[in-house]
């Protein structure tokens, strides 16, 4: 089997599930539906498994420029389809599909009770789908295609209790900020079009970089304006608000979605066009004090939260600022390193809050306490997430944390020490908010007889909880 064929199916076997279940099941088969949860977890097995051949095969061979077609001739300009295989797509692969199976296997037991069992598991494969053509792409409109579809991917997800009126603004809020990113984005690649199209190739577009084409004060507006699709995309400062609110969806939908792989698309983003940031010194300070701002900033947000869910999302702007911020101070390894055990540690805190709401009936943690007797597994779990996360030795979220803030701390310059200083303030107040996470719905006792009059918000998304709490299945 040729690569090329191993990078199609590891991109169109998801999409091929989001098929079965989107049409054949959710249409003419809905007597089957239960059986959709196990064709999208079979598709992205199989592209995880794929993934981590391709993973191999690459340390190889080395970086890959793989050309399939002409997907679009208009005149003398001819776009085709094909896949950038290097280290960051190495890497993101086996991010997307290899999180994305842990979280549809979990949901198969989360959803179960619910009416839109097999449109849920389509929408999650089409998302699947579009992260993955998203870290593949080799030209910047096929990028471009992508990024639209793993945001229209999220506006179906977070509003899939479209039922639910806060789930309905939740979506369209998520959906009309990351648009306003996406316009920079947009005029950026048509910027960079009118150079010549050649350079809506990726590879070239980093010749011609390096050959001095992009320069001047026309870079930095460039740089900026790609730079605002990332803000959006990761939420970072200013247009971070619609974040916390998209956990209006399902508990899994925020682990995959809103944790591992839809907000690290700016980050990745970034990395992507990495050559041509690098390039201006002005706007790495700007990506750099805009990621250590949204660092702190987020961090003090999760510490007076009562909702367990919004206090992981603000935490997920908070890392999210963490890369950006190793990014724009240059170290592009660090960065992805701890997008990389981001990824694994974030999602297995969501998937915890929501085996807590199952067992619970809320999400609020001042009705939580005294589960560690009740859920001793969710306990475990739980407290491992959180010591990756806080940084504690030696869990993944240590080794990738002090990877930045070693590198931040042997620069010289005084921005360099304003910036550690702000990193290491975001370090104490992580602590701060999940020993209060832990504590508030571990520790304590049990406080029985839930509020009627608690928030919509605050409320489970399982309406048949249990009485006595216990561990999920």
């Amino acid at each position: 089997m040729s690569l090329e064929i191993i990078y199609w199916l590891i991109l169109l076997i998801p999409f091929t599930g989001f098929l079965i279940n989107g049409i054949l099941i959710s249409i003419f088969f809905k007597n089957y539906s239960k059986i959709s949860g196990f064709i999208t977890v079979a598709s992205v097995f199989i592209s995880l498994v794929l993934s981590i051949f391709s993973l191999i095969n690459f340390n190889d061979k080395g970086v890959q420029l793989l050309d399939s077609f002409d997907w679009l001739m208009i005149g003398d300009i001819g776009i085709k389809t094909g896949f950038l295989i290097d280290p960051l797509t190495s890497m993101m692969l086996i991010v997307v599909t290899g999180v994305s199976l842990m979280i549809q296997i979990y949901s198969i037991g989360y959803m179960a009770s619910d009416k839109g069992y097999s449109r849920y598991f389509s929408f999650m494969a089409l998302f699947t789908f579009s992260m993955l053509g998203l870290v593949l792409s080799k030209n910047l409109i096929h990028l471009f295609i992508f990024w639209e579809l793993v945001g229209v991917s999220s506006y179906l997800l977070i509003g899939f209790w479209f039922k639910k009126n806060s789930a309905v603004v939740a979506a369209k809020k998520a959906f009309l900020m990351t648009r306003v990113g996406d316009f920079g984005l947009m005029v950026g690649i048509l910027f960079i079009f009118s150079k010549g199209q050649q350079y809506l190739d990726i590879p070239t577009l980093y010749k011609g970089v390096s050959s001095g084409e992009f320069q001047g004060s026309g870079l930095l507006i460039l740089c900026i304006l790609l730079f605002l699709g990332a803000v959006g995309k990761s939420a970072q400062f200013p247009l971070h608000s619609w974040l916390p609110d998209a956990m209006e969806g399902p508990t899994p939908v925020s682990a995959l979605l809103h944790s591992a792989t839809m907000v690290t698309a700016g980050v990745f983003l970034i990395g992507r066009l990495f050559p041509l940031f690098e390039s201006s010194s002005e706007i790495m300070v700007i990506i750099a004090i805009i990621g250590g701002f949204t660092a702190v900033f987020a961090a003090t947000m999760g510490i007076v939260s009562d909702d367990i869910k919004r206090v992981l999302a603000y935490s997920t702007i908070s890392q999210l600022g963490y890369m950006v911020l190793a990014l724009g101070s240059g170290f592009y390894a660090a960065a992805f390193f701890h997008l990389f055990t981001h990824a694994w540690f974030k999602a297995l805190l969501f998937l915890s809050a929501g085996s807590v709401s199952h067992a619970t009936g809320t999400f609020n943690m001042k009705f939580m306490g005294g589960l560690r007797q009740h859920m001793p597994i969710t306990y475990v779990l739980t407290l491992l997430g959180a010591l990756s996360l806080i940084g504690i030795f030696p869990f993944s979220g240590f080794w990738s944390k002090d990877e930045i803030l070693g590198h931040i701390y042997l620069q010289s310059s005084p921005l360099s020490l304003v910036l550690f200083i702000l990193a290491s303030i975001g370090v104490f107040l992580t602590a701060l908010y999940m020993t209060r996470v832990i504590m508030l719905t571990f520790h304590g006792s049990y406080k029985v007889g839930i509020s009627s009059e608690n928030s919509s918000n605050s409320k489970s998304e399982d309406n048949d909880h249990p009485a006595e709490p216990h561990e999920s299945p």
